[in-house]
């Protein structure tokens, strides 16, 4: 492995119920999905961390050079597409599905791979890895959907779902 693979950092967003948690990860030459569904760790330790809390998401809160981040205390996380493991397309994955995923707080819109004909056992959501990936995706805060956040990738905790609907 060269030095730089075992370097690399990626911008992360992170939410909580309560916070906005902006920072860089280190991923070596795995895409940060990979990190975040790895469940022998349940901590991630990120670089240049920014703590704003959601009523003020939008401006630069409080800094940290580093901060370990408890995974089962996430809601989601936003990164570039690049930073996630492309989805399988097989018979069992091969069409893409809207979905809207509601946790506490807030609820998320966007496209999951899945098998061409719909059936929602193959979604479940106490199977796979911890974390549902929603591609073109964007998320708001339910009590005030002004506050909206989006990416091109959006890692959702489903130990924090609340609702797992699909469409055609």
């Amino acid at each position: 492995m060269s030095s730089r693979q075992s370097e690399t950092l990626v911008s992360v967003d992170f939410f909580t119920t309560t916070h906005r948690i902006s920072g860089q990860v280190q991923t070596g030459p795995r895409p940060f999905s990979d990190l975040l569904n790895d469940q022998s760790n349940s901590y991630l330790l990120v670089y240049n961390v920014y703590v704003s809390p959601l009523s003020r998401a939008a401006e630069v809160g409080d800094h940290a050079p580093v901060a370990y981040l408890s995974k089962e205390n996430l809601c989601f996380a936003i990164v570039s597409s690049r930073e996630i493991r492309a989805p399988d397309r097989s018979r069992y994955s091969g069409q893409d599905h809207e979905a809207l995923i509601t946790m506490p707080r807030f609820e998320a819109r966007g496209m999951v791979a899945g098998p061409r004909r719909l059936d929602i056992r193959s979604f479940s959501p106490t199977a796979l890895d911890p974390f549902v990936v929603l591609i073109d995706a964007s998320v708001q805060v339910a009590d005030d959907p002004e506050i909206a956040f989006s990416g091109e990738a959006i890692l959702v905790n489903r130990a924090r779902l609340e609702s797992y609907c699909l469409a055609e």
